[in-house]
Formats: structure tokens, C-alpha cells, sequence
């Protein structure tokens, strides 16, 4: 990119028609937004990726607290599982 610029300023030293000028300034600035977006997206992305980490570990300790909570009531009855007969619908 550096170099593109380099040889755009080297030209336009050469030929500064307004047309010229225009378009680089126009291509320069395209240059410009290209990088800054470049740039973005590569800080979203290791954001969302440090985000989604922290994410997968809160849901994974819930799930973990929520099987230990499940296999303690499990233990402290007594064993047996009672399904009311009202609770199953036909498919």
C-alpha cells in the first residue's frame, strides 16, 4: 500500500491534471477505508473470539452446576423417579 501511494504522489508530480488529481485522491481515500476496516475487523474478530471463549465457559459451569444439583436430588430421594400418568400426552 505504502508503495502504491509512493508511486501515485510520484506520478502526480509528473501529470497534476485536475482529473488526475481527483482520482487520487478519491483512490488514496479508498486505500485509507480499506486498511482502517481491515483493521477493525481484525480487532472484532479477536474480541468475539476472547468473548465467545468467556461465553462457552459460563454455560459450561451452568451446565456442570446445574448436573450436580440434579445428581444430589437424585441421591437425597429415594431412588425411585414417580411420572404422574397425567404428565405423559399421547404423540
Amino acid at each position: 500500500m505504502i508503495l502504491t501511494i509512493v508511486r501515485a504522489i510520484q506520478s502526480w508530480k509528473i501529470n497534476s491534471s485536475h482529473l488526475y488529481v481527483v482520482l487520487l485522491k478519491h483512490n488514496i481515500f479508498y486505500y485509507i477505508c480499506g486498511f482502517l476496516f481491515s483493521v477493525a475487523n481484525v480487532f472484532v474478530s479477536l474480541l468475539l473470539d476472547v468473548l465467545s471463549v468467556q461465553i462457552l465457559a459460563i454455560l459450561a459451569t451452568r451446565m456442570h452446576l446445574h448436573l450436580w444439583h440434579a445428581n444430589r436430588d437424585a441421591h437425597s430421594s429415594d431412588g425411585l423417579v414417580r411420572i404422574q400418568m397425567s404428565d405423559m400426552a399421547p404423540a
